[in-house]
């Protein structure tokens, strides 16, 4: 696994806005496709060509939203959440390893929490912390 410092971390925040950018509205397609699918699965008279239609695309953009994701993964960081957009950064403070934590919108990385704490428990980055380690 890499070890991100602070300033690693966000040297690749513009390239995962620009992913986040492809993946968003991929996500809004996802719901749709999921909504509509549900109307048809259940309506009282049966649908099944365009029940198969739908969720063909549905697996398609599924399919698309996943590659998005994995470049992602591939830059070393963890997509956590999409609605807030939430990627996390392995990290090391005081030798004890923590996530780095952005939220999609902050413009620098200032918050981080233990590995197994998630977003809710997201801590301040302090001025000591700065030199999170790689």
């Amino acid at each position: 696994m890499r070890y991100f410092s602070r300033t690693e971390a966000e040297a690749l925040l513009p390239e995962i806005e620009r992913i986040l950018g492809y993946v968003l509205p991929v996500l809004e397609g996802i719901k749709e496709k999921s909504r509509i699918l549900l109307e048809l699965e259940t309506a009282p008279e049966e649908h099944p060509a365009e029940i198969a239609l739908e969720k063909a695309q549905l697996q398609f953009l599924a399919s698309g939203m996943d590659e998005w994701l994995r470049k992602i993964v591939d830059l070393g960081a963890i997509p956590k959440g999409l609605e807030p957009a939430l990627v996390d950064f392995p990290s090391r403070i005081g030798g004890r390893e923590i996530y780095l934590c952005w939220k999609a919108g902050e413009k620098r990385i200032a918050y981080y929490h233990g590995i197994n704490d998630g977003f809710a428990g997201r801590k301040p980055l302090l001025a000591e912390d700065s030199s999170a380690t790689a």
